[in-house]
């Protein structure tokens, strides 16, 4: 990857003592809703400013990388992860790495600490076990060595092959012959480091399996999916998606199993570099639970943290240049009939998304990566990631930290029990204002946050694993 700025030093000497110890905007043409869509990026009202706002700001152009090419049709599948391309994880003054499970060694990026004290999860006590599978494409031929040293500087217990915790198998389920690597112009091995980062940082005592398919054809994805569950993974995260195509797919709905996917980086509606907002696939599938994505700041409240709907396109394109930036999906499905808990009375068919988690590039997470960078690991190998990838993971993490896929049928649990489970996110949308557009669809409520139901949020962010 090419770096915008250089690392500071004393972040070099904070990992080197943790490996010893072991372009203009366009007019708007949405007067009508004008103001609405400048608050599409805005903050809660209670967030914290400045240096305690743990933000990234945007530095100078082409700030943000898409790790992979925008889907165009149903035949591929498109990564949703993100990732900064001018600042790194920053070290905290007196970051102890000794202290990583409890206090977190960045101020720009967030660890599992913060994921866990905002989503007021028992990550240190529940999950013992239970097997997530992460579905990719593409090899990785460093996961198991990046994934250690990520948990291990993060204050986490080791998950490794040799233990059985971590298993890496082909789309067939076969621990080889592993695909290779994928091009530099779809990058997948940065995706999967950020889904088994997420996955670690909510689940630690989790097992993971992670499928990697032969490349990100559709076919090659859903057989990835339906080997997940052969293996008997309970949890499946499908960071990955593309536009809506057909119906259920039969893969999708595996007795006992709850699967989570992204609802996508290209806001509610419009054009993005070729990309429409919207509806996608396998986000819209009946069976499927449809994670959104947030803004996550440190807040003065009781809580400690508040959250907004994700939305970067309200940046400038992300920066001063032609930088896609990105904004979390939602919609009304024009595929998938309404699934007998939705409740919400205006999108007559499938709507999205059911919940939500922090996906922002402003506030991103701390990922570790030794195959992105062109200088030496482990000082240059932290990044900074976001998208809807994230989100997904984090919310598969949590349901397995609940442990009830016996009973689960898709987002019905979160539909019924959201009530005093969720946090309600209020405050934002996803539209680009830039490229003066509408949202994909009619409905107010599928782009723009309110009390309750929303598209982009769906009920909100997990508050504790009672609603999972």
């Amino acid at each position: 990857m090419k770096r915008g700025i250089v690392r500071a030093l004393p972040l070099l000497a904070i990992l080197l003592i943790a490996a010893c110890s072991g372009g203009s905007v366009n007019p708007s043409l949405m007067s009508q809703n004008g103001s609405a869509i400048e608050q599409g990026g805005a903050a809660p009202p209670d967030a914290l400013t400045g240096p305690e706002s743990r933000e990234a700001p945007f530095v100078g152009p082409d700030p943000v990388r898409r790790l992979c090419p925008t889907s165009q049709d149903s035949a591929t599948m498109e990564c949703l992860a993100m990732v900064r391309t001018d600042v790194d994880p920053a070290p905290r003054p007196g970051a102890d790495l000794e202290d990583a499970a409890r206090n977190c060694i960045f101020s720009n990026a967030y660890c599992p600490v913060d994921l866990q004290s905002a989503y007021a999860l028992p990550s240190r006590t529940k999950g013992d076990g239970r097997l997530v599978a992460i579905v990719d494409a593409w090899g990785y031929h460093h996961a198991a060595s990046d994934l250690a040293y990520y948990r291990k500087t993060m204050g986490l217990k080791a998950c490794t092959i040799a233990t059985k915790c971590l298993r890496i198998v082909n789309q067939n389920g076969k621990p080889s012959p592993l695909p290779p690597e994928s091009p530099p112009s779809d990058d997948w091995k940065g995706e999967q480091s950020l889904d088994l980062d997420m996955v670690s940082a909510i689940c630690p005592n989790c097992k993971i399996v992670l499928v990697q398919t032969d490349d990100n054809y559709t076919s090659s994805l859903y057989t990835g999916v339906k080997t997940a569950g052969r293996l008997g993974a309970k949890y499946i995260g499908v960071s990955w998606g593309g536009p809506e195509s057909g119906g259920d797919n039969p893969i999708f709905h595996q007795h006992g199993v709850v699967i989570v996917a992204s609802a996508g980086d290209n806001g509610g509606g419009g054009t993005l570099s070729g990309a429409r907002g919207g509806p996608a696939q396998p986000c819209s599938y009946t069976y499927v639970v449809c994670a959104g994505g947030t803004r996550l700041v440190p807040a003065h409240n009781a809580r400690r943290w508040s959250e907004s709907v994700w939305n970067d396109l309200t940046y400038d394109r992300c920066g001063l240049g032609s930088s896609p930036c990105g904004a979390t999906g939602s919609g009304c499905s024009r595929k998938i009939g309404k699934p007998p808990w939705q409740t919400d009375t205006q999108c007559h068919m499938r709507s999205e998304a059911d919940v939500s988690a922090t996906a922002s590039l402003r506030n991103p997470v701390a990922v570790y990566n030794s195959e992105e960078s062109g200088g030496p690991c482990p000082s240059n190998c932290w990044f900074a990631f976001g998208g809807t990838s994230a989100s997904a993971q984090i919310i598969s993490g949590v349901y397995a930290l609940a442990g009830n896929a016996g009973t689960q049928a898709g987002a019905e649990n979160i539909w019924k029990h959201h009530v005093g489970h969720t946090n309600d996110v209020t405050v934002g949308n996803n539209i680009d204002p830039g490229v003066g557009v509408t949202c994909a669809s009619p409905i107010h409520y599928i782009c723009f946050a309110r009390v309750g139901f929303d598209g982009p949020t769906g009920w909100g962010s997990p508050k504790g694993i009672g609603a999972f």
